[in-house]
């Protein structure tokens, strides 16, 4: 089982960003599997969005694999915001976390 890291920002929509960050979902290292994000973005223009989405199946480089991801927030403020490997300013790496 093994879990990853993520990390970016949101689009920029109606004058702003946010940030988001989190661990996947713990899942069998098996080809093809995916994992669930879930979180809060941070609170930033007097509001913050929730997200869930999942990502698409491992790609593997070697003996190590990442996936890639792409969503859209819940409604705040009358807006949404999309996040992803596609969409953010700055992408990091996803880091697999083992037990």
């Amino acid at each position: 089982m093994h879990s990853h890291y993520y990390a970016g920002k949101t689009s920029y929509n109606d004058g702003h960003w946010h940030n988001y960050r989190g661990i996947t979902s713990r899942d069998p290292d098996i080809p093809g599997h995916t994992h669930r994000m879930a979180g809060t973005t941070s609170y930033d223009d007097g509001h913050d969005h929730r997200y869930r989405s999942a990502t698409g199946p491992a790609i593997y480089v070697g003996r190590k694999h990442y996936h890639m991801y792409y969503g859209v927030t819940d409604v705040a403020e009358r807006h949404v915001h999309s996040y992803g490997v596609d969409k953010t300013s700055y992408f990091m790496p996803h880091y697999s976390f083992r037990e």
